[in-house]
């Protein structure tokens, strides 16, 4: 499959921002958020800092239209109403064409963690938690997801192994996915496991 520019896979992100008065491409604001968040710029005001702070070598890597960045409140509306399960998916496409092949054998941990400053929008006001399968050499994310409200990173592992789409890996997991389906759901996607073992399985 021929590879693509994360900013081609950005362009087919659905806009549902209101047509009249959209000045800034999605691929164009979404690229500044994603480099701004590389590069330690965090939140709404740091993002609009980052713009003003490097405008001419975004405006000279991004050719936006009429040579226009856009400001701290287009970034914030366009993340309000964006499709984060769709935004998360064409991340994770993009990743895998654009990684390295994987190699037979090669060892891929699976760990998912908390990401600081976020909250669910439910009551429970839940710090966002993320899943990523990635490489144990090189870092490269083979996948990355988000666990769903009043879930955990369980089910959701299960589901990801069902799209993982890559054999002959070896996935290193920690206790908490001492679980018999989970194993068989890694045998079943053609991998091997090393996982932590915990008292409530007396075998598999």
């Amino acid at each position: 499959m021929q590879k693509t520019t994360l900013r081609q896979e950005l362009a087919t992100l659905k806009d549902n921002r209101r047509k009249q008065g959209q000045r800034h491409a999605i691929d164009v604001a979404l690229m500044v958020v994603i480099m701004a968040t590389m590069s330690g710029f965090i939140g709404y005001r740091p993002m609009g800092d980052f713009v003003t702070r490097y405008k001419e070598e975004l405006l000279e890597y991004l050719q936006p239209l009429k040579k226009r960045l856009p400001s701290l409140a287009t970034i914030r509306r366009l993340l309000l109403d964006m499709d984060t399960v769709a935004f998360a998916k064409i991340v994770e496409r993009w990743c895998k064409h654009n990684t390295t092949e994987t190699r037979e054998e090669e060892w891929v941990s699976v760990d998912g963690k908390a990401i600081r400053g976020t909250i669910q929008k439910d009551e429970d006001k839940k710090l966002a938690h993320m899943v990523s399968f990635f490489r144990s050499d090189s870092k490269e994310i083979l996948m990355q997801r988000q666990t769903a409200t009043k879930s955990n990173e369980i089910p959701l592992v299960q589901e990801m192994l069902k799209d993982l789409g890559i054999e002959n890996l070896i996935l290193t997991l920690d206790a908490m996915h001492c679980q018999s389906e989970t194993l068989k759901a890694i045998k079943d996607s053609g991998n091997e496991y090393v996982v932590g073992v915990k008292k409530n399985q007396k075998k598999f």
